[in-house]
C-alpha cells in the first residue's frame, strides 16, 4: 500500500488529467455562457424582437439576437471560434444557439425579475393596481395589469405585470380565456 501511494504521487494520474480537461471545458461554457446571457439581457432591456425570418447562418434576417452574436464575434475572439465551430451544427448537439435554449434563459430571467418586483413591492408601504381593457373592433379584449407602488427609497415605480387576451362572445355569459 505504501508503494502505491509513493509511486502515485511521482507521476501523474489518468483521472487528474480527466479532471484537468473537464474543468478546461466547463470554462469554456461558462464564457460562452456569459456572452450568450449578455446578449439576452441587452435585447430584453431594449425590447427588440429576437428571432427572425430564416435563423441559418448564412442568412440576412436571422434575427436579433444571431446578428448580436455576430456582431460581438467580429470583436472576440473566442465568440468568433465558437461559432464557427458550433453554429451549423444542427438538433442534438450543445451549441447555446437555438432558439429553445435562448426562450428558456429569457424564461428563467423573466422569472427573477418577476420574483425581485414581488420582494419590491412586498417591502413598499404604499402600492396600487391597475386593471385595464381594451376591446378592439373584433370584440377581443386585452386586459393589462399594472403595480404601481413607491420603494423604499420613495421612488414611484409602475411595473407592468401581466396581459391577458379574452374573447367575449356578446348574448352569453361564456369567456374564453387565451394567455
Amino acid at each position: 500500500m505504501c508503494t502505491l501511494y509513493k509511486r502515485s504521487s511521482k507521476f501523474i494520474k489518468i483521472d487528474s488529467q480527466q479532471l484537468e480537461k473537464r474543468e478546461h471545458e466547463e470554462l469554456y461554457w461558462r464564457k460562452v455562457l456569459k456572452r450568450i446571457l449578455s446578449t439576452i439581457k441587452l435585447l430584453s432591456r431594449l425590447g427588440v424582437a429576437f428571432r427572425g425570418h430564416d435563423e441559418g447562418q448564412e442568412s440576412t434576417r436571422k434575427g436579433n439576437y444571431l446578428t448580436c452574436l455576430d456582431y460581438l464575434s467580429e470583436y472576440d475572439d473566442f465568440l468568433k471560434l465558437h461559432l464557427q465551430k458550433y453554429a451549423n451544427r444542427g438538433r442534438g448537439n450543445v451549441s447555446y444557439l437555438s432558439h429553445q435554449i435562448c426562450d428558456e434563459f429569457i424564461s428563467i430571467i423573466g422569472k427573477q425579475v418577476k420574483a425581485h418586483i414581488i420582494n419590491e413591492i412586498k417591502n413598499a408601504k404604499y402600492y396600487s393596481i391597475v386593471i385595464d381593457s381594451t376591446p378592439d373592433f373584433s370584440h377581443v379584449d386585452q386586459l393589462t395589469f399594472v403595480v404601481r407602488y413607491v420603494s423604499s427609497s420613495g421612488e414611484i415605480k409602475e411595473r407592468f405585470t401581466r396581459s391577458r387576451i379574452y374573447f367575449f362572445i356578446f348574448g352569453t355569459t361564456s369567456i374564453r380565456n387565451f394567455s
